[in-house]
């Protein structure tokens, strides 16, 4: 393998797997900052979870629309290459 063959590799594997990283962190430093919120405030489990839900429901939907974009995008591409294809036949 060579060495762009392995930057590729590299920068693909970052950008299917960092969604992970987003769904996991996210909802985690929101619930830690809703637990210090709390402690400051004596409220102790109310702005913990509303934070940890609002973390995870945000990134779910970053996710969601990601996607979709990517799908518009592949099938324009798909479309733009058959019509190509059948002005050339």
């Amino acid at each position: 393998m060579n060495q762009s063959q392995r930057r590729e590799f590299n920068e693909g594997l970052f950008h299917r797997s960092h969604g992970g990283f987003e769904l996991a962190l996210s909802p985690v430093l929101l619930a830690l900052l809703g637990l210090w919120l709390d402690r400051t405030v004596g409220t102790t489990p109310l702005f913990c979870v509303l934070f940890a839900v609002i973390g995870f429901v945000g990134v779910a939907v970053k996710i969601f629309f990601v996607y979709r974009h990517g799908m518009a995008a592949h099938a324009a591409e798909r479309t733009e290459r058959s019509a190509r294809l059948e002005c050339a036949a």
